[in-house]
């Protein structure tokens, strides 16, 4: 766990009684009680990934637990959460962001169609080129045998991004047992191991078990490693979302809204379109971003009248262009 001490690095500024730089004890962050007491408690701005610096959510070199029941939209929070913190944008209010970071996101469950699929509606709103975030589905990346090892060392010292993203803890520990300690401590050893290398920030979504109150399903032991806790809970499309750092205060829980694909704040429109032109909008970028009135008609399920009329409103609205018989985006 990182602590405000560790944060304030005293042993670069403690000298002994005669001036002389500290002992080989004292770089270790051996401290008399006097001087612990003296030590700053403000967090460098530069160790905050999210939050400010009266209230850090998220510090670096972190492990961080996104938890929540299956269904609970724990990816489309992370995804978009991670999309802004890779262009610097606060996409949800609560959790602000200081500045771009590089990030990594490998997917466990998600198949290749099923990421882009879910990136559309997540991209909404950021500014283009995204080219600070990295994403992959590798079947490969394990956290505890040896050749999953290796394979995820691969990736981070190819990408060497800031933050980590491992979607979700259950699917890289497949073939072990998420309830014995043995396990999870080999693969939370493992993951202390690779933040320390590469001085990565962490965050896994969990699935709790069938009742969501004692959280992230398995050994317990997950539940103490971990610094800041994000617990989502559904309620139909909307999502409550609790924050619980280890070293400050509890945030009040704010709800987001699943629209258009992805969790946004209350009265953000991810699409500035009806949603017939956006439907309309999709049929174009599945033809590969031009398509035919007709195919358009067919993908729609709209005769002549119902679909010229229906052209000549998504077009008024900007949502796409009319020329001949093509439609474009």
């Amino acid at each position: 766990m990182t602590t405000a001490a560790d944060d304030a690095q005293p042993s670069a500024a403690i000298k002994n009684p005669e001036g002389q730089p500290p002992s080989r004890a004292r770089l270790l962050s051996v401290l008399t009680a006097e001087e612990w007491l003296n030590l700053p408690t403000e967090v460098d701005e530069e160790k905050i990934v999210i939050g400010s610096r009266t209230q850090a959510i998220v510090r670096t070199q972190t492990k961080n637990l996104i938890e929540g029941a299956e269904k609970s939209f724990k990816t489309s929070f992370l995804l978009r959460l991670m999309l802004g913190l890779s262009c610097k944008t606060t996409v949800y209010s609560r959790l602000p962001v200081l500045r771009a970071r590089k990030v990594l996101y490998v997917h466990g469950e998600l198949s290749f169609p099923e990421i882009k699929e879910r990136m559309l509606p997540a991209v909404a709103g950021l500014s283009r080129p995204l080219d600070n975030f990295f994403q992959t589905r590798d079947f490969q990346v394990h956290l505890i045998n040896p050749e999953g090892q290796a394979r995820l060392r691969e990736l981070v010292g190819e990408i060497r991004p800031d933050d980590l993203v491992l979607d979700p803890w259950q699917s890289f520990i497949t073939g072990y047992d998420e309830n014995e300690y043995r396990d999870v401590t080999r693969a939370c050893r493992f993951i202390d191991g690779l933040i320390e290398r590469y001085a990565l920030t962490l965050y896994i979504p969990t699935h709790t078990g069938k009742d969501p109150r004692r959280g992230t399903r398995g050994h317990s032991s997950l539940a103490g490693w971990r610094d800041t806790l994000f617990k989502l809970e559904r309620k139909k499309e909307q999502v409550s979302v609790r924050v619980e750092p280890r070293w400050a205060a509890s945030l009040d829980p704010f709800t987001l809204t699943f629209d258009e694909g992805t969790l946004v704040e209350h009265g953000y429109a991810i699409s500035p379109f009806t949603k017939q032109a956006q439907a309309i909008r999709v049929a174009v970028q599945a033809n590969g971003g031009k398509a035919s009135r007709d195919a358009v008609g067919q993908a729609l399920g709209l005769s002549c009248g119902a679909l010229r009329q229906a052209l000549k409103r998504a077009a008024d609205s900007g949502a796409v262009k009319l020329a001949d018989e093509d439609v474009t985006l």
